[in-house]
C-alpha cells in the first residue's frame, strides 16, 4: 500500500440537528445550548469536543440566533450557529448548523475504503476516520485502514481545494503499516 494517493471530491451538505430545551425565562440558557452543541459536534465528527462555548443564551424568539464554537481534539475551531425554529410555550426548538464547509468522517472513511479496494482488489476489513475534514485547502484528518489479516495502515485525507460546496481531497497512505 506504499505511497498510494487518490483525488476525490465530495459534496458538503449542511447538517442540521433539532434541539429542544425549556426555560421559564424566555431564553435557552448558555449552558444548555453549549451542551447541545457539544453533543451535535460529537454526533457529526465521532469525537468529543475539547471545549464548547457560546456568546450567551438563546432568546426564545423564532429566528433568533446564537453563535457558538467548538474546539476539536486537534485544536481546530468550528463555528456552529443555533437558530430558533419554533417556540411552544416554555419549549424552544432550534437547529444547529456547522457554518464551515466540511466532509463527515463516515464519508471520508467510505472513500478511503473504496480507494483501497480499487488499488488492492479486495475490500479492507474496516476503514475509520475521526474528526471533520474542513473544506479549506491543506486541512487534514487521519484515517486507519485495517486489512483482513489485521494489518493497519494510516491514511491522511488532505483537502486540495473547494469548489462551491464540493470539497476535493487527496488520500495519502503511510509508507509503513502501523505498529
Amino acid at each position: 500500500m506504499k505511497m498510494l494517493t487518490a483525488a476525490l471530491a465530495l459534496m458538503c451538505v449542511p447538517l442540521l440537528a433539532a434541539g429542544c430545551s425549556s426555560s421559564g425565562s424566555g431564553s435557552v440558557s448558555k449552558s444548555d445550548v453549549q451542551t447541545k452543541v457539544g453533543s451535535f459536534y460529537k454526533d457529526k465528527s465521532h469525537e468529543d469536543a475539547k471545549s464548547t462555548s457560546c456568546d450567551g443564551s438563546l432568546p426564545a424568539k423564532v429566528d433568533a440566533t446564537q453563535t457558538c464554537s467548538v474546539t476539536s481534539a486537534d485544536g481546530q475551531t468550528w463555528p456552529i450557529t443555533a437558530k430558533v425554529t419554533k417556540v411552544d410555550g416554555k419549549d424552544v426548538y432550534y437547529d444547529l448548523n456547522l457554518t464551515d464547509a466540511f466532509v463527515a468522517p463516515d464519508d471520508v472513511a467510505s472513500s478511503v475504503s473504496n480507494f483501497y479496494q480499487q488499488k488492492v482488489g479486495s475490500a479492507p476489513q474496516s476503514s475509520t476516520c475521526n474528526g471533520l475534514l474542513r473544506g479549506a485547502t491543506g486541512a487534514t484528518i487521519r484515517c486507519v485502514i485495517t486489512e483482513t489479516d489485521g494489518t493497519r495502515w494510516g491514511v491522511t485525507a488532505k483537502t486540495t481545494n473547494v469548489e462551491g460546496t464540493k470539497v476535493n481531497y487527496d488520500m495519502i497512505v503511510d509508507d509503513q503499516p502501523m505498529p
